[in-house]
Protein backbone atom coordinates (compact mmCIF):
# COMPACT_ATOMS: atom_id res chain seq x y z
CA UNK A 1 0.00 0.00 0.00
CA UNK A 2 1.42 3.46 -0.98
CA UNK A 3 1.69 5.81 1.26
CA UNK A 4 -1.07 7.96 0.19
CA UNK A 5 -3.22 5.03 0.39
CA UNK A 6 -2.17 4.51 3.88
CA UNK A 7 -2.93 8.21 5.46
CA UNK A 8 -6.38 7.90 3.38
CA UNK A 9 -7.37 4.90 4.98
CA UNK A 10 -5.84 6.10 8.59
CA UNK A 11 -8.46 9.39 7.75
CA UNK A 12 -11.10 7.68 6.90
CA UNK A 13 -11.06 4.80 9.92
CA UNK A 14 -10.54 7.29 12.38
CA UNK A 15 -13.92 8.98 11.30
CA UNK A 16 -15.46 5.65 10.93
CA UNK A 17 -13.93 3.43 13.50
CA UNK A 18 -16.94 4.84 16.09
CA UNK A 19 -19.78 4.57 14.00
CA UNK A 20 -18.66 0.82 12.69
CA UNK A 21 -17.97 0.22 16.67
CA UNK A 22 -21.36 1.10 17.26
CA UNK A 23 -22.86 -0.87 15.04
CA UNK A 24 -20.39 -3.64 15.90
CA UNK A 25 -21.45 -3.56 19.66
CA UNK A 26 -25.62 -3.66 18.38
CA UNK A 27 -24.42 -6.69 16.68
CA UNK A 28 -22.35 -8.56 18.90
CA UNK A 29 -23.91 -8.63 22.43
CA UNK A 30 -20.57 -9.44 24.15
CA UNK A 31 -18.82 -6.51 24.75
CA UNK A 32 -15.25 -8.26 24.65
CA UNK A 33 -16.34 -10.11 21.39
CA UNK A 34 -17.14 -6.41 19.72
CA UNK A 35 -13.93 -5.57 20.76
CA UNK A 36 -12.40 -8.86 18.75
CA UNK A 37 -14.72 -8.35 15.60
CA UNK A 38 -13.97 -4.15 15.47
CA UNK A 39 -9.82 -5.45 15.31
CA UNK A 40 -10.87 -7.59 12.53
CA UNK A 41 -12.56 -5.28 10.73
CA UNK A 42 -9.28 -3.08 10.51
CA UNK A 43 -7.28 -6.23 9.33
CA UNK A 44 -9.56 -6.48 6.51
CA UNK A 45 -10.40 -2.91 5.88
CA UNK A 46 -6.09 -2.76 5.64
CA UNK A 47 -6.21 -6.33 3.46
CA UNK A 48 -8.76 -5.14 1.01
CA UNK A 49 -8.30 -1.07 0.86
CA UNK A 50 -6.69 -1.67 -2.63
CA UNK A 51 -9.74 -2.96 -3.95
CA UNK A 52 -11.40 0.13 -2.49
CA UNK A 53 -13.71 2.49 -5.08
CA UNK A 54 -12.27 5.98 -3.21
CA UNK A 55 -15.30 7.85 -5.68
CA UNK A 56 -17.59 5.33 -2.75
CA UNK A 57 -18.30 6.19 0.90
CA UNK A 58 -16.34 4.61 2.72
CA UNK A 59 -18.51 3.76 5.83
CA UNK A 60 -21.08 1.56 3.75
CA UNK A 61 -18.28 -0.62 2.74
CA UNK A 62 -16.63 -0.74 6.39
CA UNK A 63 -19.89 -1.27 7.24
CA UNK A 64 -20.91 -4.07 5.30
CA UNK A 65 -17.45 -5.52 6.54
CA UNK A 66 -18.29 -5.33 9.99
CA UNK A 67 -21.89 -6.61 9.37
CA UNK A 68 -19.94 -9.81 7.22
CA UNK A 69 -17.46 -10.14 10.51
CA UNK A 70 -20.19 -9.69 12.89
CA UNK A 71 -22.64 -12.93 11.64
CA UNK A 72 -19.94 -15.09 11.16
CA UNK A 73 -18.86 -13.80 15.19
CA UNK A 74 -22.84 -14.06 16.43
CA UNK A 75 -22.64 -17.68 14.41
CA UNK A 76 -19.37 -18.93 16.17
CA UNK A 77 -21.43 -17.78 19.72
CA UNK A 78 -25.16 -18.80 18.98
CA UNK A 79 -24.72 -21.90 20.20
CA UNK A 80 -23.71 -20.46 23.96
CA UNK A 81 -26.66 -17.84 23.52
CA UNK A 82 -30.22 -17.07 22.80
CA UNK A 83 -30.21 -13.09 22.90
CA UNK A 84 -29.20 -12.51 19.44
CA UNK A 85 -31.05 -10.62 16.97
CA UNK A 86 -32.13 -11.80 13.60
CA UNK A 87 -30.34 -11.12 10.36
CA UNK A 88 -33.66 -9.35 9.43
CA UNK A 89 -32.83 -6.63 12.38
CA UNK A 90 -29.57 -6.60 11.65
CA UNK A 91 -29.93 -4.99 8.70
CA UNK A 92 -32.18 -2.67 9.63
CA UNK A 93 -29.90 -1.70 11.96
CA UNK A 94 -27.09 -0.90 9.13
CA UNK A 95 -29.49 0.98 7.08
CA UNK A 96 -30.24 2.82 9.89
CA UNK A 97 -26.05 3.87 10.46
CA UNK A 98 -25.35 4.30 6.61
CA UNK A 99 -28.45 6.78 6.62
CA UNK A 100 -27.41 8.76 9.16
CA UNK A 101 -23.35 8.58 8.46
CA UNK A 102 -23.10 11.92 8.65
CA UNK A 103 -25.08 13.27 11.39
CA UNK A 104 -23.10 10.67 13.52
CA UNK A 105 -19.70 12.08 12.22
CA UNK A 106 -20.92 15.49 12.97
CA UNK A 107 -22.17 14.48 16.10
CA UNK A 108 -18.61 12.74 17.40
CA UNK A 109 -16.75 15.84 16.29
CA UNK A 110 -19.40 18.13 18.42
CA UNK A 111 -19.47 15.50 21.49
CA UNK A 112 -15.65 15.56 21.05
CA UNK A 113 -15.38 19.33 21.75
CA UNK A 114 -18.14 19.17 24.47
CA UNK A 115 -15.79 16.40 26.54
CA UNK A 116 -12.59 18.41 26.34
CA UNK A 117 -14.73 21.06 28.33
CA UNK A 118 -15.65 18.40 30.99
CA UNK A 119 -13.59 18.14 34.19
CA UNK A 120 -10.94 15.66 34.12
CA UNK A 121 -12.75 13.71 37.39
CA UNK A 122 -15.73 13.56 34.99
CA UNK A 123 -13.67 11.90 32.20
CA UNK A 124 -12.39 9.52 33.90
CA UNK A 125 -15.71 8.54 35.63
CA UNK A 126 -16.53 8.37 31.44
CA UNK A 127 -14.12 5.93 31.20
CA UNK A 128 -14.58 3.74 33.42
CA UNK A 129 -18.34 3.12 32.60
CA UNK A 130 -18.27 3.63 28.95
CA UNK A 131 -14.76 2.62 27.66
CA UNK A 132 -14.15 0.01 30.38
CA UNK A 133 -17.65 -1.37 30.81
CA UNK A 134 -17.70 -0.29 34.82
CA UNK A 135 -20.99 -0.31 36.48
CA UNK A 136 -22.01 2.58 38.65
CA UNK A 137 -21.03 0.71 41.56
CA UNK A 138 -17.81 -0.44 40.01
CA UNK A 139 -16.94 2.81 39.44
CA UNK A 140 -18.42 3.85 42.82
CA UNK A 141 -16.12 1.80 44.86
CA UNK A 142 -13.10 3.22 42.54
CA UNK A 143 -14.22 6.95 43.53
CA UNK A 144 -14.12 5.71 47.54
CA UNK A 145 -18.15 6.77 47.42
CA UNK A 146 -21.32 5.21 47.07
CA UNK A 147 -23.14 4.53 43.60
CA UNK A 148 -25.88 6.90 43.69
CA UNK A 149 -23.88 10.18 43.62
CA UNK A 150 -21.86 8.01 40.70
CA UNK A 151 -25.42 7.45 39.15
CA UNK A 152 -26.44 11.13 39.39
CA UNK A 153 -22.88 12.20 37.99
CA UNK A 154 -23.27 10.24 34.60
CA UNK A 155 -26.83 11.85 34.19
CA UNK A 156 -25.72 15.07 34.65
CA UNK A 157 -22.89 14.99 32.53
CA UNK A 158 -25.13 13.03 29.92
CA UNK A 159 -27.42 15.76 30.08
CA UNK A 160 -24.70 18.35 29.95
CA UNK A 161 -23.34 16.77 27.18
CA UNK A 162 -26.54 16.77 25.33
CA UNK A 163 -27.07 20.05 25.80
CA UNK A 164 -24.14 21.54 24.68
CA UNK A 165 -24.12 19.21 21.24
CA UNK A 166 -27.42 20.88 20.35
CA UNK A 167 -26.11 24.55 21.05
CA UNK A 168 -22.93 23.76 18.96
CA UNK A 169 -24.82 22.47 16.54
CA UNK A 170 -27.88 25.55 16.42
CA UNK A 171 -30.37 23.22 15.84
CA UNK A 172 -28.91 21.24 12.90
CA UNK A 173 -28.78 17.97 15.09
CA UNK A 174 -32.24 15.89 15.04
CA UNK A 175 -32.03 12.94 16.93
CA UNK A 176 -30.50 13.95 19.95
Amino acid sequence: MTKQASEQLARLWTESQPIVAAFVLSAVPDFHQAEDVLQQVAVVLVREFEKFDTSRPFLPWALGIARNLALKSRRDIARRSKHLLDEGVLDRIQAAFDETEESLIAIRKLLRNCLSKQPQKVLELLQWRYAQDLRAHEAAVRMGITSGPVRAMLHRTREALRKCIRRASHGTVEWI
